[in-house]
């Protein structure tokens, strides 16, 4: 259950720290949460080829993955002027894939597989109609 709330967890401390100026903090996170969803990516890819779940939670997690990595890569010391909005814009979209997979998770099965055909009735055989 930790492997599964703690890539979340980092990206909104990643987030905040942006937000409130602590750009520091928030690198030192970020860099903790990219393994942290890399295991979760794993997890997940795991849990699809042993058929406990679709193939839809594996890929939200190697987008939110993709956006982590690509905010660290625009944090780069290289650049000169402070943290890019879009650095820190990817996280926030990460952190939106993460609820959007969670907010998936939380939907029962049946709803997700839409509304099933009925079977008809199979027909009387012959020989029972003609008895009747």
């Amino acid at each position: 259950m930790g492997r599964r709330a703690l890539p979340p967890l980092l990206a909104a401390v990643t987030l905040l720290s942006d937000v409130a100026g602590a750009h520091g903090l928030a690198l030192v996170t970020l860099f903790a949460a990219i393994p942290a969803a890399f295991v979760y990516v794993l997890d997940c890819y795991g849990d699809a080829i042993a058929a406990r779940c679709g193939g839809v939670r594996p890929v939200v997690a190697a987008v939110s993955l993709f956006l982590l990595v690509l905010s660290a890569a625009l944090r780069s010391p290289a650049v000169v002027g402070g943290v890019p909005r879009l650095a820190v814009s990817a996280v926030g979209m990460c952190l939106l894939v993460y609820g959007v997979g969670a907010v998936g998770a939380l939907v029962p099965a049946r709803a997700r597989a839409g509304p099933r055909l009925r079977r008809a009735a199979p027909a009387p055989a012959e020989d029972e109609r003609l008895a009747a």
